[in-house]
Order: structure tokens, then sequence, then C-alpha cells
């Protein structure tokens, strides 16, 4: 009974120290993304983390209209938070 004790309680120590994890856009909330100098820092990680996993193509011409269209507001999004926050 210890042991299951002591398992729960290192399992739930564990969790509360998770960083929080990050939810992909769809294109509309991508469009719609708040745009807010204050919060850039956790905003430009959440779109670079999704940067990251959706991988595109570096060649547009291998995408489909609907990734080339999310792609680029994904670009535009950061380019804006880069820029224009950094200021």
């Amino acid at each position: 009974m210890r042991l299951v004790v002591i398992l729960l309680l290192s399992v739930l120590v564990g969790c509360t120290d998770a960083k929080p994890t990050n939810k992909m856009l769809t294109y509309e909330q991508l469009v719609d993304y708040p745009a807010d100098c204050e919060k850039s820092k956790e905003q430009l990680e959440q779109l670079r983390y999704i940067q990251k996993v959706k991988n595109f193509n570096q060649d547009l011409d291998k995408l489909n209209e609907d990734d080339r269209a999310y792609n680029s507001r994904l670009k535009a999004t950061i380019w804006w938070y880069t820029y224009r926050c950094e200021q």
C-alpha cells in the first residue's frame, strides 16, 4: 500500500511541474489570433511550436492550397510579433 501511495504522489508532483502543451490552431483561429505584445513571448512560443510540428515543405509548389495558406498566415503572424513587439 505504501508503494502505491508513494507512486501516486510522485506522479502528481511530476505532473504539477509539467509545462502546458501548446495546442494546434485552425486557420480561422490563426486569422483571429489576438495581437498582444504583453504576451508576445508566450504567443511566439506557441506559434513556433506549431511551425515546428507542422514542418511545412519550403518549396511552396509542393504544398496544397490549404497548407500554403496556413503556412503563409503562420509566418505572417510570427513576423508581426517578432518585428512589431520587439521595438
